[in-house]
C-alpha cells in the first residue's frame, strides 16, 4: 500500500516549506507582566526561524525514534508528523468521534511507545481526547486514553482500543499531557478540574478534593477524577503499586489540582508538573504519590495570601458570581490557613502576592501575578548541550509567549533563584520539544490572548505566529545568533484605540445613533471580538452564554460595565473599544437569540466608565 499523500483536510497538498519569516524576539515594554523583575536569556545564543504554518491549535510535539515530530492539533482533531527540517506535514490520523471547543476541549496529549519502531511489536501511539456523550443542544463531553497502532506500510494510525474511557471532560481546565514513566511500563495522565466553580461554570461543584469509593472504582465510573494526576498501566488498568488513598486504590496518584499541563521526569525519576493557578500563584510541583496538593482549598502555598476558597456552587440561586472582587457573605468562604489536611508544597509559585496586592490597578486578567504554563520538559545539557538550560525544567507560557528557564538545585528537589524568560513573541506557547542536535521547536496557539509587545493597552489577541511551529537552533555561547523573531501576517481585528485622556464619560460624541445602526455594527463586532468565547449564538464556550440570562437582560450597564473594566479572565477593553463600539456590541447581545431588551445608547456606556 502506498503512503497516504501529505494533505490538508481540504485536500490541497500540505507540502509546506521552512519558512523564512523573520522572527521578532522584543523586549518590549508588555513583554511580561511579573511582581518581580524576572531576568531575560541570552536569547543571541540561537537562530530562529518559523518551521511550519496552518497547524489547528497544535497542543502535543513529540520527538520521534524517525527523527520527525509528532504533533497533535487540537481544533481538527489531527495527528500530523512533521519534518523537523522542511516543516512538510503529514497527517496520519484524523479523529471523528472528538469534541472541540473554543480552548480546551478536542485532541490533547500524545506519548509513544518507548520501544516505538524498534521491531518489538509494540509500534503504539496513546492519545488523549474529548468526546461528547450527549447531544448537540446538551452537551456532555469526557475523554478517554487510547492506543492505536502505527502501520508503516500505510503510515496512518489504526486499530483503536480505548484503555480508560468515561473520564470527566468540560469547556474549561481538562489537562490532557501525557508521559511515559520512565520504567516504560506506565502512563502519567493529568487532569484538570473542569473550571468547575469558576467563571461561567460557578455553579458546578469543584471534585479536586473528591475521591472514589471502591464501589465506583468497581464500575468504572470516574466521576472522581476530576483535578487529578492518573497513574495508568498500559492496558489501562489500575497498577498495583499506586498508592491507596482513604482505603482505595484507583487510578488516582495524587489529587488536589487546579489545571496541571505540564509533566516530565528527572534524570532520577523525580516526577515534576506544572499547574495553573487561579490569578495568582501558578505552580512548579514535584508530583509525590498519595499526594494532596490543596486545590481548591489552596492556591500556591497554605499562607493566606491573596486567595480564599469561596464555593459557589453552594451561593443561592440568585447569586450573581462576582469573582474575586467583593465576595458576597452568602458565599461560603474557606480561608487557606484553616484547611487542615496534610498537603504538599510547591516548589516555587509564579506569583504569590500579599494581600494588599491591587487587581483593579493592572490590564485585568492577563496582567495578574501568574504566567500560565502549558507545559513542562526537564532539560539536561550534558556535553554538548544548551549549557545555560542545564539541569532546569522549561516551561512554556501562554500569557508571556515565552519559555522560561527554572533552574534546579543539584539534587532536584528545590529552585535555584528566579526562572529566566527566554524567546519572548506575542504568542502562545502551547508546548516544546528539542532534538537531539539542540533545537528548539515550540508549537503556538491559534488564537487567544497574551500579553502585548507593543502598545499601551497591556494585552492583546494579535497573534504574530498564530498554529505555527517555531524552531530556535542554539549556535553557541559564544555565537552571535540571528535572532530578531516573528512577523507572520495576523488577520485579526485591531480595536479602536481611545486616547488616555479622552476616556469617560464625554470621551465619544455620537449624535442620534439608532436602534438599527448599533444592532448592526455590533454583529460584526461581536463576531470579531466576542464569538471565540462566547459561541457563535451566544450559547456560551470558554465563556458564560449571553441568551436569556437576566443580568444581561435586565441591567441595562451590566454588560457595558463588564465589556469596558472586564471581569475574571475576560480581559478590559476599555481603551480598544470606543463608547459607541461598546453601545452596539452591548445592544446586539441584548437583543440576538431570543433576548429582547432594547438599546444600549453610546452615552449610557461612557457613563460606566
Amino acid at each position: 500500500m502506498l503512503p497516504k499523500p501529505l494533505k490538508h483536510k481540504n485536500g490541497a497538498m500540505r507540502l509546506v516549506a521552512a519558512s523564512t519569516l523573520a522572527l521578532m524576539i522584543g523586549a518590549g515594554a508588555h513583554a511580561q507582566v511579573n511582581p518581580v523583575e524576572v531576568p531575560v536569556g541570552a536569547n543571541e545564543t540561537f537562530t530562529s526561524r518559523v518551521l511550519t504554518t496552518g497547524l489547528s491549535n497544535p497542543w502535543e510535539i513529540t520527538w520521534g525514534p524517525d527523527n520527525m515530530l509528532w504533533v497533535t492539533e487540537r481544533s481538527s482533531g489531527e495527528v500530523t508528523r512533521v519534518d523537523p527540517n522542511t516543516g512538510e506535514q503529514q497527517v496520519l490520523l484524523t479523529l471523528t468521534d472528538f469534541s472541540v471547543d473554543v480552548q480546551h476541549q478536542g485532541l490533547l496529549g500524545l506519548a509513544l511507545h518507548p520501544e516505538f519502531m524498534q521491531e518489538t511489536g509494540n509500534d503504539y501511539v496513546y492519545i488523549v481526547y474529548t468526546y461528547n456523550t450527549g447531544t448537540e443542544e446538551a452537551p456532555d463531553p469526557h475523554q478517554k486514553l487510547v492506543r492505536y497502532a502505527y502501520d508503516a506500510a500505510a503510515q496512518q494510525l489504526v486499530d483503536p482500543v480505548d484503555l480508560v474511557a468515561g473520564i470527566p471532560a468540560g469547556n474549561d481546565h481538562n489537562g490532557g499531557r501525557i508521559k511515559f514513566a520512565p520504567d516504560g511500563q506506565h502512563i502519567f495522565y493529568t487532569l484538570g478540574e473542569q473550571g468547575a466553580n469558576f467563571g461561567g461554570n460557578f455553579r458546578r461543584p469543584n471534585h479536586a478534593q473528591l475521591l472514589p469509593t471502591q464501589e465506583q472504582v468497581d464500575a468504572g465510573d470516574w466521576v472522581a477524577y476530576s483535578g487529578k494526576i492518573l497513574r495508568v498501566n498500559l492496558d489501562g488498568t489500575i497498577p498495583e503499586d499506586n498508592p491507596e488513598i482513604e482505603g482505595v486504590r484507583s487510578h488516582i496518584f495524587t489529587y488536589g489540582h487546579r489545571n496541571p499541563q505540564g509533566i516530565t521526569f528527572g534524570p532520577d525519576g523525580t516526577i515534576y508538573a506544572t499547574e495553573h493557578g487561579p490569578d495568582t500563584d501558578d505552580e512548579l510541583n514535584i508530583i509525590a504519590g498519595g499526594g494532596n496538593y490543596g486545590w481548591p482549598n489552596v492556591a500556591g502555598y497554605r499562607d493566606g495570601k491573596s486567595y480564599v476558597y469561596a464555593d459557589w456552587s453552594q451561593a443561592p440561586a440568585d447569586q450573581r458570581y462576582t469573582g474575586r472582587a467583593g465576595i458576597p457573605d452568602t458565599v461560603p468562604q474557606f480561608p487557606e490557613l484553616e484547611f487542615a489536611p496534610e498537603m504538599v508544597d510547591p516548589l516555587t509559585t509564579y506569583w504569590t502576592v500579599d494581600n494588599d496586592y491591587d487587581f483593579t490597578a493592572n490590564c485585568g486578567w492577563i496582567c495578574n501575578p501568574t504566567i500560565a504554563p502549558s507545559s513542562a520538559y526537564y532539560y539536561a545539557a550534558g556535553e554538548s548541550g544548551i549549557a545555560a538550560w542545564d539541569n532546569s525544567i522549561l516551561i512554556p507560557t501562554l500569557k508571556h509567549g515565552g519559555i522560561y528557564v527554572q533552574h534546579l538545585s543539584d539534587d532536584g528537589q528545590s529552585v535555584d533563584g528566579l526562572p529566566e524568560l527566554w524567546f519572548s513573541t506575542q504568542n502562545r506557547y502551547r508546548d516544546i520539544e528539542i532534538s537531539p542536535d539542540n533545537h528548539v521547536f515550540v508549537a503556538t496557539d491559534n488564537f487567544g490572548t497574551s500579553a502585548q509587545k507593543y502598545g499601551e493597552t497591556g494585552f492583546t489577541n494579535v497573534l504574530h505566529n498564530p498554529g505555527a511551529i517555531l524552531v530556535f537552533s542554539y549556535v553557541g555561547e559564544d555565537a552571535a545568533g540571528q535572532t530578531g523573531m516573528m512577523t507572520a501576517p495576523a488577520p485579526q481585528t485591531q480595536y479602536t484605540q481611545v486616547p488616555a485622556e479622552g476616556a469617560g464619560a464625554g470621551a465619544t460624541e455620537v449624535a442620534d445613533v439608532d436602534y438599527d445602526t448599533l444592532f448592526t455594527e455590533g454583529q460584526t463586532l461581536y463576531g470579531s471580538a466576542c464569538a471565540a468565547c462566547h459561541g457563535a449564538a451566544g450559547q456560551g464556550a470558554q465563556g458564560p452564554t449571553f441568551v436569556g440570562v437576566p443580568d444581561v437582560t435586565g441591567d441595562k450597564d451590566y454588560l457595558a460595565r463588564t465589556i469596558i473594566h472586564g471581569f475574571g479572565y475576560m480581559p478590559s477593553f476599555a481603551t480598544r473599544l470606543d463608547d459607541e463600539e461598546v453601545a452596539a456590541i452591548a445592544t446586539f447581545i441584548r437583543n440576538s437569540w431570543g433576548n429582547d431588551a432594547g438599546i444600549l445608547t453610546p452615552a449610557e456606556a461612557a457613563a460606566t466608565r
